[in-house]
C-alpha cells in the first residue's frame, strides 16, 4: 500500500524544494527535511552562546542515531559503526583483513567508484583485483561467482546499481560467501532508505552506506554493518584517542591504557562531526515515522508512471530493468540526446541526473503523482 494522502502531504510539507522544483534526483543527493535544518540551527545557536558543555547530550545523541540506524537493517546496534561515507566501511574491511601474497577479490566492471578504489592500493601488497563483465550494463552474479577460486577472499558489490537502479541477489551472494569462506562486502547507499532490507538475514559481512541519498541526511554522514565473523578475522586497520571506551568521562585524559570499543564502534577513531550527527539524527525520526513498506511501494508506483511514459513514447527507451525483483527507486532513460533532454528538463524546473549515457531519474516518498505527470509531458514536449 502506497502513502495515504495525509502521509503524503505531510511528507511534502517538510521539503521546501518542492516549491521550485520537481526533485527526482535523490539517487545524487536528497534536499534535508525541514526537521534536519532546524537541527542545525539549534545546535549551532547553542555552540555560539554556552560554554560548549555538550559531551554527556552530544554522545547520547551518537547512541541514539547508532539505535536507530541498527533498527533500520534489523542488527544489533553493537555491529554498527558511524561513519563519513560508504568508502570508509571498505577501508575498514580493506586495511583490516590478513590479506597474503597471492590473494584475490573480486567486483564487478560497473561499479560506482567506491566500490573500487579502495581496494586498489592492495595491489601494492600482490591482492589480485578481479573485474567480472557486466550483462548487458547490469552487474551479473553468475559473473561474479564464475571468478572465485580457492584465493578469493572478498567479494564486493552494489546492492543497487548507481546508474541504472539494477537490484542485486544479495541473498544468493550472501549464501554463497557463507559456504565458500569469502567475505561479502556491500555498497548499500542506493537503496537504503527506500527498499527494506534486513541485513543480518541476507549473511552480508559488510554493508557500507552514506546517508545523503534516500537516507534525507547531510553529506559526511554514514554508517557500516560489520559481521562478527568479518570482526573476529580482522585486525585495526587504524586507531584513535576515539577508538577506545572512555565512556563519557573526559575528565582525565591520560589514560593510555584503555581497552577497545565494542563492535565497530572501535572504528571511530576521530572527534565526531556533531552538527551532522544532530541532523541525521532529526532525518531519522523523520523517515522512520513513515511505514517502510508504503515508502516503497509509493516509490514503486512512480516509477511504473515513468517506465509507462517511457514506453508510449518511441523516442525514449529504458536501460533499467523490469524485473520487479530487480527494481529500485532508479531508472535509467535513454534518447537520441540525453544531455540536451537534460538541459530542457533543467529549464523547466525538473532535477535528474546524466549518468553513464542516459538520464537517471530518483524520485522519493514526498513527490507526488502530479510531479511524475508533468516529468511525462515534459519528455513529450522534447524535440531534440
Amino acid at each position: 500500500m502506497a502513502l495515504n494522502d495525509k502521509d503524503l502531504e505531510r511528507a511534502r510539507a517538510n521539503f521546501p524544494i518542492i516549491k521550485e522544483l520537481i526533485y527526482l534526483n535523490h539517487a545524487s543527493h536528497s534536499p534535508l527535511p525541514l526537521s534536519a535544518r532546524a537541527a542545525y540551527d539549534r545546535y549551532l545557536d547553542s555552540w555560539q552562546n554556552t560554554r560548549h558543555q555538550h559531551d554527556i547530550e552530544s554522545f547520547q545523541i551518537i547512541e541514539n542515531v547508532r539505535d536507530k540506524l541498527a533498527s533500520m537493517i534489523r542488527c544489533e546496534p553493537e555491529r554498527l559503526g558511524l561513519s563519513a561515507g560508504t568508502s570508509q566501511g571498505f577501508n575498514v574491511v580493506a586495511g583490516g583483513y590478513p590479506w597474503k601474497v597471492g590473494d584475490n577479490l573480486i567486483v564487478s566492471g560497473c561499479e560506482f567508484p567506491a566500490v573500487v578504489y579502495p581496494w586498489i592500493r592492495l595491489e601494492s601488497k600482490g591482492v589480485e583485483i578481479k573485474f567480472a563483465d557486466c550483462d548487458n550494463g547490469f552487474i551479473s552474479e553468475d559473473n561474479i561467482i564464475s571468478l572465485v577460486d580457492e584465493k578469493t577472499r572478498v567479494i564486493a558489490v552494489s546492492w543497487v546499481q548507481f546508474h541504472n537502479g539494477f537490484r542485486v541477489d544479495l541473498r544468493r551472494l550472501g549464501k554463497f560467501c557463507r559456504e565458500n569462506g569469502i567475505l561479502l562486502c556491500v555498497d548499500g547507499i542506493q537503496g537504503m532508505g527506500v527498499v527494506p532490507v534486513d541485513v543480518p538475514s541476507l549473511n552480508i559481512d559488510l554493508f557500507t552506506c552514506g546517508c545523503q541519498k534516500w537516507m534525507l541526511g547531510p553529506c559526511g554522514t554514514g554508517f557500516f554493518y560489520l559481521s562478527a565473523r568479518a570482526e573476529n578475522i580482522m585486525g585495526i586497520p587504524f586507531y584513535g584517542w576515539l577508538s577506545v571506551d572512555w565512556g563519557v568521562d573526559f575528565s582525565n585524559l591520560l589514560r593510555y591504557n584503555l581497552p577497545p570499543r565494542t563492535g565497530p564502534a572501535k572504528f571511530e577513531f576521530s572527534t565526531y562531526a556533531f552538527q551532522d550527527i544532530r541532523a541525521l539524527d532529526a532525518s531519522l525520526d523523520f523517515l522512520r515515522s513513515f511505514d517502510p513498506g508504503e515508502i516503497w511501494d509509493h516509490v514503486k508506483s512512480l516509477t511504473d508512471m515513468i517506465i509507462r511514459a517511457v514506453d508510449s513514447n518511441r523516442n525514449y527507451s529504458l536501460a533499467s530493468s523490469r524485473e520487479d525483483s530487480r527494481r529500485s527507486g532508479i531508472l535509467n532513460i535513454r534518447s537520441k540526446n540525453s544531455s540536451a533532454l537534460l538541459d530542457f528538463l533543467a529549464k523547466r524546473g525538473i532535477a535528474v541526473s546524466f549518468r553513464e549515457g542516459g538520464l537517471r531519474v530518483a524520485p522519493h516518498f514526498y513527490n507526488s503523482r502530479d510531479e511524475i505527470e508533468v516529468f511525462a509531458d515534459a519528455l513529450n514536449r522534447f524535440n531534440g
